[in-house]
Formats: structure tokens, sequence, C-alpha cells
């Protein structure tokens, strides 16, 4: 029995040479708005590890976001240029 493709022609990858099921475009659009609530939440958990390690709460807490809020504008100014 052959592998059938995505639009359901007999074919052997499973893949087919028309239109891509999720526009490239739509996904460069997720990315490009997934990183700053991505670097949002990874800044501000290891601002809190750190806080608890230190004993200084709010302090390495709102650093870590304000890094994680530069870094992903970054980020996305970088993206949007190759995009």
């Amino acid at each position: 029995m052959s592998p059938i493709s995505v639009r359901g022609h007999p074919g052997g990858s499973g893949r087919h040479q028309g239109a891509d099921l999720i526009p490239k475009d739509y996904l460069r659009a997720i990315a490009v708005w997934s990183l700053v609530p991505s670097y949002m939440l990874a800044g501000g958990f290891f601002g809190w590890l750190l806080d608890r390690w230190v004993g200084w709460f709010p302090a390495l807490t709102c650093l870590g976001l304000l890094l994680a809020l530069a870094l992903s504008v970054r980020d996305m100014l970088r993206l949007k240029d190759q995009w």
C-alpha cells in the first residue's frame, strides 16, 4: 500500500507541490508576535529565580523583564527586516 499525500493523491513523502497548508507569511507573523510574550515569561521567570536566590525580590524580576523586553524588540526588528 502506498502512502497518501495531504490532498489524497498517491505520493511518496506525503507532501504536495501546490500551496502550503499554512502560508509562510502567516507563520512569520506568528513568530514575530510570539516573541514578546515568550521573552517576557522567560525574563520574568529567570529574574524571579535570581530574586529568590539573592533575596532582592522586586529588583531582579524587574531587571529580567526589562532585559526581556529589550531583547524581544531587537529580535522583532531583526525578523521584520528579514521579512
